[in-house]
Order: C-alpha cells, then sequence, then structure tokens
C-alpha cells in the first residue's frame, strides 16, 4: 500500500497561517487557512471548493512574522489538484491542494 505523503515530491511542512487567494485575473480574493506547505506546493482549507485545474494566486500572509511590511508575506500562482469536502457537520469546509506553477516570490 501506497502512503500518499509518499508520492510527493517535495516534503510538506504543518503551518497555521493566514492566506488570500483569487482565481487568475480576478481582483476578488477570498481567505482560506494554510495546513501545510512545501516547495512545490501547499494545502489550504477553505470556505468554498475550487474546480480541479483552476489557476489560482496565492498570498501567504506574515510567514515571516520577524519581518515587518511586504517582506513577511509570500505569493505564487499554482494550480488546484484536487478539492474535498472535509465532512464538518457544523460548517462547510473544504481541503485544497495547490500544486505551484510559478517561483515562489519571497
Amino acid at each position: 500500500m501506497t502512503n500518499k505523503a509518499n508520492r510527493r515530491e517535495f516534503t510538506r511542512q504543518r503551518k497555521e497561517l493566514k492566506v488570500r487567494f483569487s482565481l487568475l485575473g480576478s481582483e476578488e480574493y477570498s481567505e482560506a487557512r494554510l495546513v501545510d506547505m512545501g516547495e512545490g506546493g501547499l494545502c489550504m482549507e477553505a470556505s468554498a471548493p475550487i474546480k480541479t485545474g483552476t489557476r489560482i494566486y496565492v498570498q501567504l500572509l506574515n510567514i515571516h512574522p520577524e519581518v515587518s511590511g511586504l517582506a513577511a508575506h509570500r505569493s505564487s500562482q499554482g494550480r488546484v489538484c484536487w478539492t474535498r469536502d472535509l465532512g464538518y457537520k457544523e460548517q462547510t469546509r473544504f481541503g485544497i491542494g495547490v500544486q505551484y506553477t510559478h517561483p515562489v516570490c519571497h
């Protein structure tokens, strides 16, 4: 049996940060919560699903809290690889896997 974590090209670090994302070409942002991240992508939790294959712009907020201003944030573009209903009874939440399509800006 293959472990899903072993199929990843890059290791992931668990982080709990705020994330903002938008569809490429849109100026309307939604908020999400970062679950984990690595060099190749991230997993976030959001209140609405995003269709697999959708290209998005992601901003990781305050990922470097020791730095002030824009340097504390990280931005990237990515493609949604999967979306899953997390099955929470008290609120609707979706796990969303994103693969980076452009280098991450620090």
